[in-house]
């Protein structure tokens, strides 16, 4: 989802950043992002039945409080190439390069068990080092690494679990 978003999240920055709206346009996409996540409206999404202009309308219902012209004519573009379902990745996108903007890298580190905290600190000052600026890190647990860690930052993904390293190694063969 994320090959069909980028195009979108980089106009929707680069066209923030010149009017010095990036904080707004963040707020239009959180906002329309939750809409396009809901599991009623993503059913809506996917069904062939419903028209590109009938999901137009009920975005633009729904959000004609917050919106300037620009960002109507946003999900206008987006509901008339059918790319309503991909908001929650162009606002993933938007806030990526926004950091980046800002030196500052959103990574997720997924390990088989907790980590502790001299780990933890090491592995923040790798990655500061790796990505030239600050690196903003969250964690989660999932046992069926079954060891190492996996880290994504934007789209970037270091696969550095042992249930990655055995995948790999059966590749080979």
């Amino acid at each position: 989802m994320s090959m069909i978003a980028r195009p979108y999240a980089v106009a929707a920055y680069e066209h923030a950043v010149g009017a010095n709206a990036v904080a707004i346009w963040e707020n239009f996409l959180k906002s329309a992002s939750q809409i396009a996540s809901d599991p009623t409206v993503m059913r809506m999404l996917a069904d062939p039945l419903v028209s590109s202009d009938d999901l137009q309308k009920f975005f633009l219902d729904i959000l004609k409080t917050i919106l300037s012209t620009d960002q109507k004519n946003f999900l206008t573009l987006l509901a008339q190439n059918k790319r309503l379902n991909a908001l929650p990745a162009v606002l993933a996108l938007f806030q990526n390069m926004r950091a980046v903007d800002a030196k500052t890298i959103a990574a997720e580190v997924t390990s088989a068990q907790p980590l502790d905290e001299t780990y933890r600190k090491m592995l923040a000052d790798k990655l500061t080092q790796k990505f030239n600026g600050h690196v903003d890190l969250s964690y989660k647990v999932d046992p069926d690494l079954l060891g190492g860690v996996m880290i994504r930052a934007g789209d970037k993904v270091i696969d550095g679990s042992v249930r990655g390293k055995l995948s790999r190694l059966l590749d080979s063969f």
